[in-house]
């Protein structure tokens, strides 16, 4: 319930019989407010503030749940009683909003905070498996660099996740959101600390309320399982012992109990996934495909018995394992479906996709070995890729197809791009052609198969018109869709796709 309307308290002029008169003998000739901000509790209510002008003065909200009514103005003091109306918090994090007063052309704000309340969570039954779900997921796009930065939300892209931006995704046309997230390195004493579960959940609400799926992931973490979970040393490769793995396992069952227990009520719009890319680092793995992916079947099975073991609505909730190195031909040769932790329908598998290398960014992103033109369609007389093009893709995902998500197991490419580049004494309409097109084969082709594409965008936007290229599409700080040759094509490759099952 709403508390007791509240009076703050303001020292104003006194009444004068001048009507244009503050009290001091002199006439009111500009506007001020006072106080400047108000602060309610997670109950809301009414507060109000004071405001003096020559004529009438009119207020608006910044936010829905933060309404305001202006009384009239008193003849002598010219004052308004400006009466704000917060409606009670039932999210799990404090909110701010901007009441703006306005008196002819001047204009003053007010700051209203209000305190963290205790969430309605976002619960119901799951009624969709695997497949249903994955149908209704694709487009995906990730927030990359963000909740799994090591030194802090900001530390590795400059602007702070807000409704505001997760709006302007769903605006975009994605269907489907991969929040990469670390957790152990924001855990005291194994327990996960309580402010950096808030404001995760805080960020899979903004998507939950636009009806957006949610991919919730362990990502790199610091590396203490992806790297250290399958090799003792960072730096050299040392295999590990009995003792080593265990206690990894045990470790990531101990984090997502945690987080299954804080998710557990929510519904079938949000997805666990267990890893990122387990041993992934080239120097160290890149010829041990085989004799650790075993190592990853335990891991995946110890995370796929935590969330179960919760109950509730992870007992249904559809799950994410990573393949190895979420390398699409090892993990078909090496964790088919006879492998996987559960059987099918309520499980998906994730690999990765950034190939080929040069195109994409993920080597050279200029110089005599860059590639600036991808498909058949698109090539110049130099930069041509010399793999990867469309047949290479329809062999990769043809194979998804046939090792799992014929047989139930829906795949998602947890993360692909291509840089938009500057290509100076170069062809720029083929390579803005290539993108364009390379988005688009993608995601029609894993439409096709059964496949749900996640764009990697980490909000890099000054890489953007430069040869060093960016994989942005989304600036966040300005809600706007800036990588407009990725955009176009996520969205024709998506509409053109046809989902198989």
């Amino acid at each position: 319930m709403l508390m007791v309307a509240m009076l703050v308290t303001v020292s104003f002029a006194s009444c004068s019989d001048d009507e244009n008169d503050n009290g001091g003998g002199q006439p009111v000739s500009k506007l001020t407010v006072a106080p400047t901000s108000l602060s309610f509790t997670k109950a809301g209510g009414d507060l109000t503030f004071k405001a003096q002008a020559p004529v009438q003065v009119s207020a608006s909200s910044s936010a829905d749940w933060c309404t305001v009514s202006v009384g009239a103005q008193q003849s002598g003091t010219k004052i308004s009683v400006v009466t704000v109306t917060a409606a009670e918090n039932t999210t799990a994090y404090e909110r701010t909003a901007v009441v703006t007063v306005t008196a002819g052309s001047s204009s003053q704000t007010v700051t209203i905070t209000q305190a963290e309340g205790d969430p309605t969570v976002p619960s119901g039954s799951i009624t969709k498996n695997a497949q249903q779900i994955a149908k209704d997921m694709y487009p995906g796009w990730n927030l990359g660099n963000t909740m799994e930065a090591t030194g802090g939300e900001t530390s590795w892209q400059p602007t702070m996740t807000t409704q505001a931006v997760i709006d302007a995704v769903k605006a975009a046309g994605f269907r489907s959101v991969r929040i990469p997230c670390s957790w152990d390195i924001h855990s005291t004493g194994g327990i996960i600390d309580a402010d950096w579960m808030a404001r995760v959940r805080q960020v899979v609400d903004y998507c939950i309320r636009d009806g957006l799926y949610v991919v919730l992931n362990d990502h790199w973490d610091n590396g203490w399982i992806e790297v250290l979970g399958f090799s003792k040393s960072s730096s050299s490769y040392q295999p590990v012992d009995e003792a080593t793995i265990t206690a990894k396992a045990t470790r990531l069952k101990e984090l997502w109990t945690q987080i299954a227990n804080a998710f557990r009520d929510y519904d079938e719009h949000l997805l666990f996934a267990g890893l990122n890319e387990p041993f992934q680092e080239y120097n160290l793995f890149s010829s041990r495909h085989e004799e650790l992916t075993p190592i990853l079947i335990r891991y995946n099975q110890a995370f796929v018995e935590a969330v179960r073991a919760t109950g509730g609505n992870n007992a249904q909730r559809t799950l994410v394992v990573q393949g190895p190195s979420t390398n699409i031909s090892s993990t078909c040769s090496y964790m088919p479906a006879d492998k996987l932790p559960e059987a099918a329908g309520r499980l998906m598998v994730e690999v990765h996709y950034y190939d080929p290398g040069q195109f994409c960014g993920t080597f050279e992103a200029s110089g005599d070995n860059a590639y600036y033109y991808w498909g058949a369609a698109n090539h110049g007389a130099n930069h041509n890729p010399t793999y990867g093009e469309e047949s290479y893709l329809d062999g990769m995902f043809t194979n998804l197809k046939d090792t799992f998500t014929s047989k139930g197991y829906p795949v998602i490419i947890g993360e692909y791009a291509a840089l938009q580049r500057s290509v100076p004494n170069d062809d720029q309409t083929k390579h803005d052609n290539s993108v364009k097109y390379y988005y688009q084969y993608l995601n029609q082709t894993a439409a096709n198969c059964g496949i749900v594409p996640f764009a990697w965008d980490t909000n890099d936007t000054a890489g953007l018109g430069k040869e060093s290229g960016s994989t942005t599409i989304i600036d966040r700080a300005e809600c706007t869709v800036v990588g407009t040759n990725a955009m176009e094509g996520i969205k024709a490759g998506a509409a053109a796709g046809s989902w198989p099952f």
